[in-house]
């Protein structure tokens, strides 16, 4: 098709042009299209000479090397426009063309790893990946399969980078983060819809922009697709592949939810959900079990908003369920403290305000488990409690 790449950016410009008002049917991050906005999907699909495979390359040119068109439009980022119209290409059109295309999706998300997207456009290059494994989750071929394996695992990645950039690191000695102390953009609530419509139409050319306000959003999209994405690209014998990509995301993942500041509260809630949804998956376990250990042990564990409780309840009945050693060692810690002697050296409250503090998570792990899950444990439980 003679002057493709044109044609797709003049497509994004309107996309732009016939984004909805403020509506409540909106997704966390990546925005709901317009009726009007669905219109221009269905021209192009209407259009016989730009098939599946076509559409992917001109929108790989598109991305590539984007038309100079609409220069009037300081802030219009034409990828982020031209992503946001593929990810709902994407999501009607039929799963034989979308599988058939594979080929020419593939050389599109891997070109858009290396092009320095703006943080929207990475949202949306994971949004594609989603949509692509929701209607396909297997590929046949070994090879277009690895190929699947290694091109989430960058995408997953470079997320996981803006999900991290509202860390600072402590000291240059170390690798030790902590979240810096600004303000974070709220991705829920009754602000969320224009939040979310102006970051994702609009990429600041100031230098007091970072990318640092795009975090929270990087996190909440992690929570809602990573945990099952990664378990339908990688096959039950692959699974450990998995472990050294969770591993480094969880060194973002901990920062915030070791801080229970006001200002943190949505990076803490975005990152409670992801963790409480990959829990739900064993294979993942060692990747977050003893960082969410200490985490229910730390002192300011119940300093938390309401809405977080039933995601840790998840997190903490997968945490003691799926071996036979956690609830054990967290018998053994309780039993430690009550049965120990004060110390002539120690401060007599500070010890029972220790006791009390395990006794808390020891009633908050029976809180979140099965009905009579710890039933056999109830004569050491009623044991424990005479301490108090």
């Amino acid at each position: 098709m003679n002057h493709g790449p044109h044609f797709m950016a003049a497509i994004a410009y309107v996309w732009n042009e016939r984004k909805a008002g403020k509506s409540p049917a909106r997704n966390k991050v990546i925005p709901t299209p317009s009726e009007e906005q669905l219109i221009l999907v269905e021209l192009v699909r209407s259009v016989s000479a730009m098939r599946t495979e076509t559409v992917m390359q001109t929108v790989k040119d598109v991305l590539k090397q984007p038309p100079a068109i609409a220069k009037e439009k300081k802030h219009l980022s034409l990828e982020v426009c031209m992503l946001q119209f593929f990810y709902a290409y994407v999501q009607r059109i039929p799963v034989s063309s979308l599988v058939d295309s594979w080929p020419s999706l593939l050389a599109l998300l891997k070109d858009s790893i290396q092009l320095g997207l703006p943080s929207p456009g990475q949202f949306l290059i994971l949004g594609v990946l989603n949509e692509f494994i929701l209607k396909n989750p297997n590929l046949e071929n070994k090879k277009d399969q690895r190929e699947l394996q290694d091109v989430t695992h960058k995408i997953v990645e470079a997320v996981g980078t803006i999900a991290g950039s509202s860390l600072e690191q402590t000291t240059w000695l170390r690798r030790n983060l902590e979240v810096k102390a600004s303000p974070q953009i709220v991705v829920d609530g009754a602000s969320l819809e224009a939040d979310v419509e102006d970051l994702m139409l609009t990429v600041m050319e100031t230098s007091n922009f970072t990318p640092s306000v795009y975090s929270v959003h990087a996190l909440t999209l992690l929570a809602e697709v990573l945990a099952h994405l990664l378990d339908m690209v990688f096959y039950s014998d692959e699974k450990e592949r998995v472990i050294p990509l969770l591993v480094n995301l969880m060194h973002y993942v901990v920062p915030y939810l070791r801080n229970h500041s006001a200002h943190n509260a949505p990076s803490y809630r975005a990152c409670i959900q992801l963790l409480s949804s990959l829990s739900g998956y064993q294979y993942t376990r060692r990747a977050w079990k003893k960082e969410a250990f200490d985490l229910f042990m730390d002192h300011t564990f119940f300093q938390m908003d309401p809405s977080c409780v039933s995601h840790w309840r998840a997190i903490i009945d997968h945490l003691m369920t799926h071996d036979k050693t956690t609830f054990r060692d967290l018998m053994t810690r309780v039993a430690v403290a009550q049965s120990s002697s004060l110390n002539l050296f120690s401060n007599r409250d500070a010890e029972l305000e220790q006791r009390a503090m395990l006794m808390k998570r020891l009633a908050f792990t029976v809180y979140s488990s099965e009905v009579d899950q710890y039933q056999k444990y109830l004569p050491d439980i009623q044991g424990l409690t005479s301490f108090l």
